[in-house]
């Protein structure tokens, strides 16, 4: 059987799942060796170097890369090369399934090795999707320029699954979890100013009226939870669906950076809607879908594991599904099933770590991050689809303690060294290149200007010394190399 009124669907759905990947890739490229160089703060190099000598032959399964071929700095920019190389033929439409492969081999290998800069959900759901895309086509060389292949009806009922799946979870875990900030609709009170990086629109969204904010947090929910039962009913119920999807979609884009994540949701969304709907069709699609047999593969693999995160966020205390925790293990490296859901608890505080170094002990100099806020009168970045990784990450590092994130150790090692490659993952180095003979962290409490502060003194920010985070650290603690491979073993 052929889904002969989704031409548009299957355009829609190849070309945002190839777009993805040359946005993923090429946001990677220019933070690669700052984030996994052999000079950078989490070496790709030296994880799997310590993984072989501990896991051998297991290595292959637990943690699968190309990286384990080679891991020089000039591998990793090659395989994200590669993989922009192969996203760009898959888009003009040459051997689309043979290039996702390509790709989902390329991403797989920087997530696996890639560790905490690279967990974040829009990574698992680029894989997740990316999966199902080796099955939007035959295998074959070929050559349909700018063309598509019909979609298998089971292939397409996984894509809307998935989008199903992202949706619904990202309603549920909100209430699941407890958080009386989500209950009470006061959630988006905290949400613009809190995120990791808001955009300057953010600011302005936070100033609403309270009544605005609990409004839009309960239509939130009602897209979240209700919203995606419809996508699967095609009529006038499955266009308003999309319609709100989208939109929702939207207005995180214009409050928000996530990274490429609204893109490929949106065309999660847009592919969902037949050709009757549009009110036209194209003609660059063929009518030759993959087999019955290769269709099923991923309906087997995925779908008991989908149904297995919907209980378990449904009921997180149940046992009833314990039974699927081994089937879940062994297919988790892969990552071609993930639980979604941005924001389960909502931080109701803005801590943010401020590096600073000094010759002297006494007169400090601050490293100023690209995009996260340091400076108060910082105008909030738009960034997105590109993600900087290193100011996500330190979003997350502020919300915890020092000794949970003993990766910024070998930030602080890097500059030490004088690493360029990790300096340049920085807006300012007040020491141009030369290592200080100190460094420390400290944290404040971010909180948005008011009106009044922003047209006086120009400042989008307002700030609160909390306490140090971490002790001082000297040059002379990271000279000694048996000390820094230490640190560095540590993580």
């Amino acid at each position: 059987m052929l889904l002969t009124d989704y031409n548009i669907s299957s355009w829609i759905f190849s070309k945002t799942l190839s777009l993805c990947y040359f946005i993923a890739f090429l946001s990677l490229l220019p933070q690669l060796l700052g984030l996994y160089g052999r000079q950078g703060i989490l070496s790709i190099d030296h994880l799997l170097n310590l993984l072989d000598k501990e896991m051998r032959a297991e290595r292959f399964y637990h943690v699968p890369s190309v990286f384990w071929f080679a891991s020089s700095d000039l591998a990793l920019k090659a395989v994200c090369f590669i993989g922009m190389t192969a996203a760009s033929l898959a888009f003009l439409g040459f051997s689309q399934s043979i290039m996702f492969l390509i790709c989902f081999v390329c991403y797989l290998s920087f997530v696996s090795a890639g560790q905490l800069f690279l967990s974040y959900q829009w990574d698992s759901l680029l894989l997740e999707f990316g999966f199902l895309g080796l099955f939007f086509a035959p295998f074959a060389w070929e050559w349909l320029p700018l063309g598509a292949h019909i979609l298998h009806p089971i292939v397409y009922f996984m894509v809307l699954f998935l989008l199903f799946k992202l949706m619904f979870l990202s309603g549920v875990v909100k209430l699941a979890n407890k958080d009386p900030y989500w209950k009470d609709l006061s959630a988006l009170s905290f949400h613009f100013w809190t995120q990791p990086l808001p955009t300057p629109l953010a600011y302005f969204v936070h100033k609403l009226p309270s009544g605005v904010l609990r409004f839009c947090t309960m239509a939130m929910f009602f897209i979240e939870l209700v919203t995606p039962f419809f996508i699967f009913y095609p009529g006038p119920l499955q266009t308003a669906a999309v319609i709100l999807l989208i939109t929702l979609q939207i207005l995180i884009i214009l409050t928000g950076n996530y990274g490429f994540f609204n893109i490929l949701t949106i065309g999660l969304c847009l592919g969902v809607l037949p050709d009757s709907t549009w009110g036209f069709k194209i003609n660059w699609v063929e009518n030759t879908p993959v087999s019955t047999v290769m269709a099923l593969v991923p309906l087997i693999l995925v779908v008991p594991s989908s149904l297995f995160w919907i209980a378990k966020s449904l009921a997180e205390k149940s046992k009833m599904w314990d039974f699927m925790l081994p089937y879940m293990r062994f297919f988790y490296p892969f990552r071609i099933c993930n639980p979604y859901g941005l924001f389960a608890v909502m931080t109701r505080v803005r801590p943010e770590l401020v590096l600073e170094g000094s010759n002297d002990g006494v007169h400090w100099e601050t490293y100023e991050f690209k995009h996260k806020p340091t400076s108060l009168k910082k105008f909030p970045t738009i960034v997105a689809p590109h993600q900087p990784r290193l100011d996500w990450q330190m979003w997350f590092a502020a919300l915890e303690s020092f000794n949970e994130n003993l990766w910024l150790q070998n930030l602080l090692t890097r500059i030490f060294e004088g690493s360029q490659d990790v300096l340049m993952l920085f807006e300012k180095d007040p020491f141009k290149g030369q290592p200080p003979k100190a460094l420390r962290f400290l944290r404040y409490e971010y909180k948005f200007s008011s009106f009044a502060e922003l047209r006086k003194d120009g400042v989008w920010w307002t700030r609160e010394l909390i306490a140090p985070y971490g002790p001082v650290f000297q040059r002379e603690e990271f000279t000694d190399d048996e000390s820094s491979q230490k640190n560095a073993e540590s993580l």
